[in-house]
């Protein structure tokens, strides 16, 4: 199975790209299937994992063709302000005014798109299936790490933390020795001498 699957994965023919739902769900259901004493958890894992990757694909994929839309619309505007000409304008063609004109045109559109329902949808989307990508990254590495008596990414955290707790103990107990001998300094300083 693995290996079908990565070669139509690789393949970006246009027929490869229809078929990407019907892989990722194909993918799911193995995911989502009875847990089978035969089959390991970390393949579960991997098929998981390659799902999760084909879904962030596919949500780049309609990100891509809803941020595209702005800068289609610009040209759209730009050129057809370069087909009108004005008289004043036939006099002074400058390129700085040419520029300014697009930059004012592709900003009012790319505003106009980031403020749409369908790009934040997108937007959230693709953030929801690159975090799901992560979380699965996570899992397989885990797996991968336990199996081979490598630390996880948890131990190395629950480690960092530990330290973190120390230092601030060693911290609090020298502060809390260093009180009274200050104090303690003070206090003869504060004495009159003899002589």
């Amino acid at each position: 199975m693995m290996p079908f699957l990565f070669t139509r994965a690789a393949d970006s023919s246009l027929f490869a790209a229809a078929q990407g739902d019907e892989i990722s769900e194909i993918m799911k259901r193995m995911v989502e299937a009875p847990r089978l004493a035969d089959m390991w958890n970390l393949n579960r894992q991997f098929y998981a994992l390659m799902a999760a990757w084909m879904d962030v694909c596919q949500r780049m994929g309609i990100y891509h063709a809803i941020a595209f839309v702005p800068w289609s619309k610009a040209y759209e505007r730009y050129s057809a302000s370069l087909a009108d000409p004005k008289e004043d304008d036939a006099k002074d063609c400058d390129w700085r005014k040419g520029f300014e004109a697009w930059r004012d045109i592709a900003d009012n559109e790319l505003i106009s798109n980031m403020r749409s329902r369908d790009f934040l949808a997108a937007q959230r989307e693709l953030l929801r299936a690159a975090l799901d990508l992560r979380i699965r990254q996570q899992e397989v590495a885990d797996s991968v790490g336990r199996l081979f008596g490598v630390p996880t990414q948890h131990d190395l955290d629950d480690l960092a933390r530990q330290i973190t707790e120390l230092r601030r103990e060693v911290r609090a107990s020298l502060r809390a020795t260093q009180r009274p001998e200050a104090e303690g300094r003070e206090a003869v300083a504060g004495q009159p001498g003899e002589g």
